[in-house]
């Protein structure tokens, strides 16, 4: 992308749209219009000319349409990121553009500022949404001792939908991983509406990620060592927001900041998130090494996780970095574990055993099972995945880094689009 002014081409039949957008632009500072094309292949060939930083594509025109064009772009100038824009807005339409490349939607008519902030956020892609520079102690000033980035195992654990048990997973792993290695640890709680970590581990009022929002441009080490909850286990926890009203001043900025700084801190990063694709989840995904994907015996949960792998694979995630992780395995749910992995076409690494009892007291509790019943069936599967993580060798840590493609949210719409149901 260019590092002064974002160079844009527009691309549509209708010379009043291509004016009015050009308009719109015309008095953004950091924007600048290069070119206007009318017709689909004359957008490619202007694309492969000027090299753009942005193309704004409409979807419908004579001689191809965006999607056609959109495909073209982006395979003969991958550095150009392209932005649909279009009047329809189903969710065909959104997966088809997805398929063809497509960084973000704007559904006519659009404002201004959805313009704008479409135009920059797409802009941005290039960076690398966490830094793995070592930062020195003599140079940040910092008190808390920091490590590469760069070798620290970031692990998040993700699902397509709510209540499959997440939450208890990223608990209990990082647990396990504490106490199997002895390393430093930190879970962070990304789920920043309703997070339930906390609970999960008994933090009382604890401060939270809130605490570090009016000093994201200066965060350090030690500030965020100050804001970390200690658990018993010597687990430190990143809590989220202590109301939904809170989580609406956290961003996928200061989420990635965060992840900087806390890469530097642990050995291990453990990252509960929430279901979607919102800017906040793909930055974690972006910076996770590994995805445990999780997901129970109920058809619902099957179809979603199916729809999950597909988004992940158009997004471009390797296929060798998400792991599956069928929770609370049974013999009565009438689809056998098989059958399953069939029909995600995925191998399932992972089985946890169901005992509705055992994971109720734990969670109500606020202790972990893993300390609290350390021979229990439920543990003795977790620390199989643990010490599957422990194992991992150091050269995926560096594939999974330059592998990233940068991106940022990928269509907006395409929470409500895809929302599990």
């Amino acid at each position: 992308m260019s590092a002064s002014r974002i160079r844009i081409l527009i691309v549509d039949d209708v010379a009043e749209s291509r004016d009015n957008v050009e308009k719109l632009l015309r008095f953004e500072p950091d924007v600048e219009v290069v070119g206007k094309a009318e017709r689909g292949q004359q957008g490619i060939d202007m694309a492969v000319d000027l090299i753009p930083d942005v193309v704004l594509m409409d979807i419908n025109m004579p001689d191809m349409d965006g999607i056609q064009a959109t495909m073209a772009i982006t395979t003969r100038v991958p550095s150009t990121a392209v932005i649909m824009m279009s009047v329809q807005n189903e969710p065909d339409v959104l997966r088809r553009a997805m398929l063809a490349g497509a960084r973000e939607f704007l559904s006519k008519p659009f404002s201004l500022d959805e313009l704008i902030e479409a135009v920059r956020h797409v802009s941005r892609l290039a960076r690398p949404a966490v830094q793995t520079q070592v930062v020195e102690q003599s140079e940040s000033g910092s008190s808390t001792q920091l490590r590469s980035a760069a070798d620290t195992k970031v692990i998040s654990v993700v699902s397509s939908k709510g209540g499959v048990g997440r939450s208890f997973l990223a608990v209990n792993l990082a647990v396990a991983l504490r106490k199997m290695t002895n390393k430093e640890v930190i879970l962070f709680d990304t789920s920043m509406h309703f997070g339930d970590i906390g609970v999960l581990m008994n933090s009382g009022d604890s401060k939270t990620i809130l605490d570090m929002v009016d000093q994201a441009h200066s965060l350090d080490a030690d500030l965020l060592e100050d804001i970390l909850f200690t658990h018993s286990s010597g687990v430190r926890v990143l809590l989220s927001p202590p109301t939904p009203q809170d989580a609406e001043m956290v961003t996928a900025e200061h989420v990635r900041s965060a992840l900087n700084v806390l890469t530097q801190m642990a050995d291990y990063v453990i990252i509960d998130t929430r279901p979607g694709f919102d800017d906040t989840m793909l930055t974690v995904m972006d910076a996770s090494e590994r995805m445990l994907l999780m997901l129970t015996m109920e058809m619902t949960a099957i179809k979603d996780t199916t729809q999950f792998l597909e988004i992940a694979t158009l997004l471009g995630y390797p296929h060798d970095r998400l792991r599956m992780v069928l929770n609370r395995t049974n013999n009565y749910s009438g689809i056998p574990t098989r059958d399953i992995a069939e029909n995600l076409g995925r191998e399932i690494e992972y089985q946890i055993a169901e005992d509705f009892q055992a994971v109720l007291n734990s969670v109500n509790e606020g202790t972990p099972l893993v300390d609290s019943r350390p021979d229990h069936r439920i543990v003795q599967e977790i620390r199989r995945l643990a010490s599957s993580m422990i194992d991992v060798q150091t050269a995926d840590a560096t594939n999974a880094t330059e592998g990233k493609a940068p991106r940022g949210g990928l269509m907006s719409r395409l929470r409500t689009a895809f929302r599990p149901s």
